[in-house]
């Protein structure tokens, strides 16, 4: 096969868990007027794979045109994981993906790259019993793009025999400043037929790809 290494995105790529966080921010920002809320949860959804520290602050700084302390963006981003957090440990996998970190466990080296915060992340993925399958589990505030670069050069991944998927542009966007090819996954954050880029409708169909 030409890859021999898969990164994955986590959210809307191995578990159906967008909306998950999308109602998150409702509850985190309830005492707001609605109008604000809404109008961040649609950034959320335009912005995918951005980190929740970045939306919390374009919800002050943009939305409500007001400062916010970096104590105050920890903080909210640490309730977030509270709100949020079992929910996505309960939540379906995404069709065919834990099929295929088992059947292609030996095949390939994977990893996960994603926005969610790393500390959560990780705690989600060993709850889940799916930790062992990846060789690095990397999440925000560092972004994806950085992420990537950090990955490829600590395990010595070859870019060409590299591969991510994702579910966003922002995923797109970061495969592509690392020279990576790139799989989307349609979660419904996006119309990939407007992309020229290859893309599957779950995890069902992605070894077909890999031929």
């Amino acid at each position: 096969m030409k890859y021999h290494h898969i990164i994955f995105d986590f959210d809307g790529v191995l578990v159906e868990s967008n909306e998950i966080r999308f109602n998150g921010f409702r509850k985190l920002f309830k005492g707001y007027p609605q109008e604000q809320v809404e109008r961040l949860v649609n950034y959320v959804k335009a912005n995918g794979g951005v980190s929740r520290y970045k939306k919390i602050e374009y919800f002050f700084n943009v939305i409500r045109q007001e400062p916010i302390t970096n104590e105050l963006v920890d903080k909210l981003a640490a309730q977030f994981s509270e709100l949020v957090e079992q929910d996505i440990v309960e939540a379906k996998p995404v069709e065919g993906s834990l099929k295929f970190l088992e059947v292609y466990f030996s095949h390939f080296d994977f990893a996960i790259v994603s926005g969610s915060d790393q500390a959560e992340l990780r705690r989600i993925c060993k709850k889940r019993k799916i930790d062992h399958f990846f060789k690095m589990i990397l999440g925000s505030p560092t972004e994806k793009k950085e992420n990537i670069a950090t990955l490829l050069t600590n395990l010595n991944w070859q870019h060409d025999k590299s591969l991510y998927i994702g579910d966003s542009n922002n995923d797109l966007e970061a495969a592509k400043s690392n020279n990576l090819d790139f799989v989307g996954r349609c979660s419904g954050l996006m119309d990939w037929q407007n992309f020229d880029t290859r893309f599957v409708l779950d995890l069902s169909s992605l070894d077909k790809i890999l031929r």
